[in-house]
């Protein structure tokens, strides 16, 4: 009886990682045919004003240009272009390097984020 019940007990274990993993993919190798595509500017703020980037959006090319356009109702519109690429990132995960600015890479069920601040909760997103 001992065996079954170690047995159980590792599923149990098992079964509770997988429950916390959350709506997370595994991580798979980031390619740049999986970040390329438009995304927009994404805010969890709680408080409500105004917003310097309701016009913000990314585009990341094939060809590794990108072009980065901010601003909003309280912000004039900027335009930024330039190249991009995926940066391993080491034990920090990967990122997506425009120039000189880096954005951590996640990969949900149903979006790509590309981090900007998570602790306020604001990100860049695309669907999948």
């Amino acid at each position: 009886m001992p065996n079954s019940r170690n047995r159980f007990l590792s599923f149990v274990i098992l079964a509770s990682f997988g429950v916390g993993a959350g709506c997370k993919h595994a991580q798979q190798p980031i390619t740049s045919g999986i970040v390329v595509g438009d995304y927009v500017y994404i805010s969890e703020d709680p408080e409500n004003k105004a917003s310097d980037h309701n016009a913000d959006h990314l585009r990341l090319q094939p060809d590794g240009k990108y072009d980065l356009v901010q601003g909003g109702s309280s912000k004039p519109k900027t335009e930024t272009t330039g190249n991009w690429r995926i940066w391993s990132g080491g034990s920090n995960g990967p990122r997506v390097l425009l120039d000189n600015s880096g954005y951590p890479i996640e990969i949900h069920d149903r979006e790509i984020r590309l981090l900007i601040d998570n602790d306020v909760g604001i990100w860049f997103s695309k669907a999948r």
